[in-house]
């Protein structure tokens, strides 16, 4: 805010930009002005475009036959975002787990996938939030094999979609201690998960950009 004032205070200020009347040199200060005005003007933009995400608390742990990941998400839900559940909209989310092993002779091989689907909504009749938890997408799968549960606030609700706790990802034998093997871990809010209509408006929309990607070394917690 404080950006765009100062931009649009020194506008007011820039001389009219007639080239007809003005010199060579002097049209070319103010086409180097008016460039500068715009890049400003760009670069509050980029700077506003999506919703900050952070991973916290990252921890992978092998157990008997499979391997098992707990770790936080750290956003805040634009306000945006928030009116648009309060009107009965529902927002789903996706975790994607991928474990890829080096292979010095050709592409890297993905040995386990997982996905985490959040589906996140309001009651307006019981002024409860509501949190489904699902393997594959809810519109594939509606809410036969989904996990749920309900809280009174919108602050509990989203602390559940937050975290993340003992998520089997992959099995043990997927794992291989002596090769080199990657994690790739992808969240995003997932807008192909909306009504159709909603995919079209929301599309474009910084405050609609929730989005995380991270690849590392695979290191499995003692």
């Amino acid at each position: 805010m404080i950006t765009t004032a100062f931009i649009t205070h020194c506008w007011k200020n820039f001389p009219r930009f007639e080239p007809l009347l003005l010199s060579g040199a002097k049209r070319g200060r103010h086409l180097c002005v008016v460039l500068w005005a715009l890049l400003c003007l760009c670069c509050v933009s980029l700077a506003r475009a999506e919703t900050p995400v952070d991973l916290q608390a990252l921890k992978l742990t092998r157990q008997e036959s499979a391997l098992y990941l707990s770790a936080n998400w750290q956003f805040d839900l634009p306000v945006a975002l928030e009116e648009a559940l309060l009107k009965g909209i529902t927002l789903y989310f996706v975790t994607e787990v991928d474990i890829s092993q080096e292979r010095w002779y050709f592409y890297n091989q993905r040995v386990a996938h997982a996905e985490r689907h959040v589906r996140l909504f309001y009651q307006p009749l019981t002024r409860r939030w509501r949190v489904n938890i699902s393997p594959q997408p809810f519109n594939v799968s509606g809410l036969g094999m989904s996990l749920g549960q309900s809280y009174d606030t919108s602050d509990e609700a989203l602390s559940a979609v937050r975290r993340i706790v003992q998520w089997h990802i992959a099995s043990a034998s997927d794992i291989n201690p002596d090769a080199k093997q990657t994690l790739s871990i992808n969240f995003k809010l997932d807008l192909k998960q909306l009504p159709r209509p909603l995919q079209i408006g929301a599309a474009g929309q910084s405050d609609w950009n929730i989005a995380f990607s991270k690849t590392q070394r695979l290191e499995l917690t003692p």
